[in-house]
């Protein structure tokens, strides 16, 4: 019996390691880059997130500007290659602008009304042109 006794501790401490198995990965939607999982934010009321991926050729710019002519989000010098974090504003119809200096290649504007809970994620693609905008709901 006082074996058995000695064995109660192990057995609470396994019981314990057991209950802490991560799921597998493979169930939600996770992009490591950002740390951003969409099935895990569960929305209850968030602010709206916009993120720009560059794969064109050239430096862009984006700004999110708001129905009274304010700039909530501005990214200058977005390399190419790079995919910037999400950032928060507030919600109402909102302007996107893409733009470069480089001569030739055309800026990129987009008007949405977002509210809580959306995600707009923009793609610039190898020829430096908007290849997807993405309205994500989460």
């Amino acid at each position: 019996m006082k074996s058995l006794l000695r064995f109660i501790p192990f057995l609470g401490v396994a019981l314990i390691f057991k209950a802490c198995i991560a799921e597998p990965i493979d169930e939600s939607i996770t992009n490591p880059e950002n740390n951003f999982n969409v099935s895990e934010l569960n929305c209850t009321g968030d602010l709206p997130i916009t993120r720009l991926i560059n794969n064109g050729t050239i430096t862009v710019d984006l700004q999110v500007v708001n129905a009274d002519g304010i700039a909530e989000v501005t990214i200058t010098s977005i390399d190419p290659g790079v995919t910037t974090s999400w950032n928060e504003f507030e919600e109402g119809e909102v302007l996107f602008a893409v733009s470069n200096s480089t001569p030739l290649v055309n800026d990129e504007k987009v008007i949405l009304e977002m509210s809580t809970c959306m995600g707009f994620e923009i793609v610039i693609g190898p020829d430096n042109t908007i290849e997807s905008y993405d309205t994500i709901t989460f």
